[in-house]
């Protein structure tokens, strides 16, 4: 895979990729978060906003758009 060259794909670890991405989608996205943008400072703040958008997706789409398991699926509505 060839990756662009801008700062964001220069990362020397791990770790700093994650940071820059994280600004990356903060800044990128901020009208589509809005308040969930603050999640991304979490650990696991990744997970947790996709799958907020992926139920945003569920929910929009009247369930036709649907990218959890069945095993998620029943987990998130039981919760």
């Amino acid at each position: 895979m060839i990756l662009p060259s801008t700062p964001l794909y220069q990362a020397k670890s791990d770790a700093e990729f994650r940071i820059r991405m994280i600004q990356h989608i903060k800044t990128a996205y901020k009208d589509i978060l809005g308040k969930d943008a603050a999640l991304l400072d979490l650990p696991n703040g990744l997970d947790i906003v996709q799958s907020k958008i992926q139920q945003r997706l569920y929910d929009i789409s009247n369930g036709e758009i649907d990218f959890f398991k069945n095993e998620e699926r029943r987990e998130q509505l039981a919760a």
